[in-house]
C-alpha cells in the first residue's frame, strides 16, 4: 500500500476535512468492488453470528463470556457458562432498564444497596418480571462484587447495519472499526470510550473478534448497549462503503512494509473519518490496512513498544477531536 503525503499548508485542511471527494478534480470510486449501497432495499433478515443469540438459560458451547484472554483484565467467569444474553452489574442493569431492553431482572432481597432498591423498583415500574437472584442457578458462577446484587435476561439487541449509520450521520462523524479485538475486557472499555466519544458506530468483524456477551456488557458498563454495532460485514468492503460515502480511513499502526506512519499527535484529522484499530497483538490485517487511506502511530518513548488496543483507541478518538476542536477556532472569522 502507498500512502501519498499530502502538503502540509491549510489546504491540506480544507481538502481533507470537507465532505467532498479525496482531492480536487478526483473521480467517484468505480471499482468493482461491491458496494453495500447496491443492496437491495428493503429488510434483511437477521443473521446469527457464532456465540449469537439463544434462549433464555441455555448454556453456550465454545466462546463464553471470559472469551480469549490477551493482555486484558483476569477472567472473572467460567468460560461458557452464562447466557448470552445474561447482563450483570449495577452499571449494566442500569443501562439495560434506560434502554428497555430488559425482560427479565434478579434482584438480591433485602440488599442494603440503595441502587440495587432503586433499580428493583425501577424494573417493576417498567413492567420487567422480577425474581430473587437466587432462582438464576448461572449467578452462583459469579463473584459477588462483579454481579453486585443485580442480573438479567435481556431482549435481543437490535441489528444495525451501515447504511442507516451513515444515512443519519451528519458532517462531523467518526466510526470505529475493529479488526479482531479478542478480549472481552478489552472490547467493553472501547465500547464505553466509543459512548464517551460521540462515535456513531462500531463496527466489528463477521468472525474472529470477541462476541458481544455478558462479560463485554459488564466491562462498557452498559454502553455496549447504547453504541451502534454493526457484527456482519466484511471490514474491507466496509471501508469501501465508507469511503464511497465520503469517509477517509484512518488506520492506527506500527508501519509495515517499510511504510512510515504518521504522527498521531499532529495529523489533521478528517471531519469525516474511520478510525480503524488492529488486533492485541498482530495489528491490522493487510487487506485491512490497505483499505486505509492513511496510517498513524502514537508516538512512544523507546524501549516502549504499543499500548493496551483500548487505551489506544481512547488516544486516538481524542486526539481527533481536539485537531478537529482546534480547526474550527482557526477558522472562525475575526470579529
Amino acid at each position: 500500500m502507498s500512502i501519498d503525503q499530502p502538503d502540509r499548508g491549510r489546504s491540506r485542511r480544507r481538502k481533507r476535512r470537507g465532505a467532498g471527494p479525496p482531492a480536487d478534480g478526483a473521480q467517484p470510486r468505480t471499482d468493482t468492488r461491491p458496494s453495500f449501497a447496491k443492496r437491495e432495499a428493503g429488510p434483511r433478515p437477521p443473521q446469527r453470528r457464532p456465540g449469537g443469540p439463544r434462549p433464555a438459560g441455555q448454556v453456550p458451547r465454545g466462546r463464553g463470556a471470559g472469551g480469549p484472554h490477551q493482555g486484558g483484565s483476569p477472567r472473572s467467569v467460567p468460560k461458557g457458562q452464562l447466557p448470552v444474553d445474561a447482563v450483570y452489574g449495577i452499571n449494566a442493569i442500569s443501562m439495560a432498564l434506560q434502554q428497555d431492553m430488559l425482560k427479565l431482572l434478579y434482584f438480591e432481597a433485602g440488599s442494603t444497596n440503595e441502587r440495587v432498591t432503586q433499580l428493583h423498583a425501577l424494573a417493576q415500574d417498567k413492567g420487567v418480571q422480577t425474581l430473587p437472584i437466587s432462582k438464576a442457578p448461572w449467578v452462583r458462577i459469579l463473584p459477588a462484587d462483579q454481579h453486585q446484587g443485580l442480573a438479567g435476561i435481556m431482549h435481543s439487541v437490535q441489528t444495525h447495519y451501515l447504511e442507516e449509520i451513515v444515512d443519519s450521520a451528519s458532517e462531523d462523524s467518526c466510526i470505529l472499526v475493529l479488526d479482531r479485538v479478542q478480549d472481552p475486557q478489552n472490547l467493553g472499555a472501547i465500547l464505553r470510550t466509543a459512548a464517551a466519544a460521540g462515535v456513531d458506530g462500531v463496527v466489528l468483524p463477521k468472525a474472529g473478534g470477541a462476541p458481544i456477551t455478558p462479560a463485554v456488557h459488564r466491562a462498557s458498563a452498559g454502553m455496549s448497549m447504547k453504541v451502534r454495532i454493526v457484527e456482519d460485514e466484511n471490514l474491507a468492503r466496509a471501508l469501501e462503503f465508507l469511503k464511497e460515502h465520503g469517509y477517509w480511513a484512518i488506520g492506527c499502526d506500527s508501519g509495515i512494509d517499510n511504510i512510515e506512519p504518521e504522527d498521531a499527535t499532529t495529523f489533521e484529522y478528517p471531519r469525516k473519518r474511520v478510525l480503524v484499530m488492529g488486533n492485541e497483538a498482530e495489528g491490522l490485517r493487510r487487506l485491512v490496512r490497505e483499505s486505509c487511506d492513511y496510517i498513524v502511530r502514537i508516538p512512544m518513548i523507546e524501549g516502549v513498544e504499543s499500548l493496551n488496543v483500548s487505551v489506544a483507541t481512547a488516544v486516538v478518538l481524542y486526539l481527533a477531536k481536539a485537531d478537529l476542536a482546534r480547526a474550527e477556532l482557526e477558522e472562525e472569522p475575526e470579529q
